[in-house]
């Protein structure tokens, strides 16, 4: 019986470590990541080109970001995305089509939102939350 029950974990087991990267919604960030959702950005060249050079500087700040434009979604998320995932994002998180940002904090609640990307606004948002200066007081900051 031991062995059935080990040839099946062997089995089924690469499928779960597969899944484990795979992101449906956001709920698998809660109290680990801090997520930037950006609808429709104006200036999607630029914007993109802002969120690249912020790289480190968000990275700091445990900062996940996701750019949904033209049904294609942009991420500094290493893992895969669900195809559900824009819908499920957009039904939360957007209301209608016109560019929008979201600030999601790490324990899951809306910190801002506004109809411009300001990234120097956001940085000053995340750096004034209190679990961001326990962070860089204890050095538990990345």
């Amino acid at each position: 019986m031991r062995k059935y029950i080990l040839l099946i974990l062997l089995i089924f087991a690469p499928y779960q470590f597969a899944q484990a990267d795979t992101v449906n919604n956001l709920s698998s960030f809660q109290w680990q990541k801090r997520v930037l959702l950006l609808n429709n950005p104006a200036n999607e060249t630029e914007t993109m080109q802002s969120l690249l050079k912020l790289g480190p500087q968000f990275a700091e700040r445990d900062l996940l970001w996701f750019v949904f434009s033209k049904g294609n979604i942009e991420t500094n998320y290493p893992g895969k995305i669900t195809s559900d995932f824009n819908a499920n994002i957009k039904d939360q998180y957007f209301k209608g089509d016109g560019e929008q940002v979201v600030l999601i904090g790490k324990d899951g609640g809306v910190k801002y939102r506004a109809v411009k990307y300001a990234p120097t606004e956001i940085l000053r948002r995340i750096d004034s939350m209190p679990m961001r200066q326990q962070e860089t007081k204890d050095g538990s900051a990345p």
